[in-house]
């Protein structure tokens, strides 16, 4: 069994051409940024976020600053996260979802933050015939986290990435496989022609403007999570923590990596093509 799998590989391996590596690598690419695209949008993607806000522990002390003149801010927004009555409560925002934490009721995501806001209303308790409200997001961090979902990041240019990938991937696909030629002698042989030098150039310029948008896409979608974080931790005065999603940026990261090996590999084989051609003509 093992000796005709191994036989079967040997027979398909000559078929695989330079082109078809290239295929492999932009798919892959194109599947990375799929699933950034995707993240909170359900719980199997939870962890794929952009940025994540979760309020601190309940004895925390409010941080102070250099350069801070009034702490009335500090001093209101400890009296609001009593309202919480020490909620753990913690929001992570994907490009399409939303998705919340809370200790007694799991995690729970959905595309529309009202949804979301709609489980955790203010609650009334009584105890000992005293009534109390529990407010589960005290500071409205979906709000918040919705609201940088909706108005800071932008997830257009990843769209035309994989829009202008696929275009490049059918490009790739119409290049000429082997084929059997019969030569002056009368035998069989195979050969492969060169592919056609504009699609190939028009691929590469395909191939190279989608890595100029990811680059630009990749590198806005970090500088405004670290910014977003770290604004989101002083404007509260530490009263809560926000983290960057480290699987999202590797995705992004990744995904340009690929997108950059491929636009060289193109450069590669059109280099070499035109070289080939050359030698042949003299």
């Amino acid at each position: 069994m093992a000796l005709e799998m191994r036989t079967k590989i040997y027979r398909w391996m000559p078929m695989i051409g330079y082109h078809h590596i290239l295929m492999i690598i932009s798919a892959i690419a194109v599947i990375m940024l799929s699933i950034l695209l995707a993240g909170c949008s359900s719980n199997s993607l939870s962890n794929i976020y952009l940025l994540s806000l979760e309020y601190t522990a309940k004895d925390s002390p409010l941080s102070t600053a250099a350069g801070q003149v009034s702490s009335g801010i500090a001093h209101a927004i400890h009296n609001v996260l009593q309202t919480g009555n020490g909620t753990t409560l913690e929001v992570r925002a994907g490009y399409m979802g939303i998705c919340v934490t809370q200790s007694h009721t799991g995690r729970i995501c959905s595309t529309n933050a009202q949804v979301l806001a709609n489980l955790f209303q203010a609650q009334k308790h009584v105890k000992n015939g005293t009534s109390t409200e529990i407010v589960p997001d005290p500071l409205n961090l979906i709000m918040i986290a919705n609201e940088f979902k909706e108005k800071i990041v932008f997830d257009g240019l990843i769209y035309i990435v994989i829009v202008l990938i696929f275009i490049c991937f059918l490009m790739l696909s119409s290049f000429p496989g082997w084929t059997e030629e019969i030569d002056d002698s009368g035998s069989v042989r195979e050969v492969k022609p060169f592919p056609s030098r504009p699609v190939s150039q028009t691929c590469l310029l395909g191939f190279l403007s989608s890595a100029a948008f990811c680059l630009i896409s990749v590198l806005w979608q970090h500088i405004n999570s670290s910014a977003a974080a770290t604004m989101a931790e002083t404007l509260t005065y530490g009263a809560v923590s926000a983290h960057v999603g480290g699987a999202a940026m590797a995705l992004g990261w990744l995904s340009l990596g690929l997108i950059a090996a491929v636009s060289i590999g193109m450069l590669v084989m059109i280099l070499s093509i035109s070289l080939l051609r050359k030698l042949t003509e003299e």
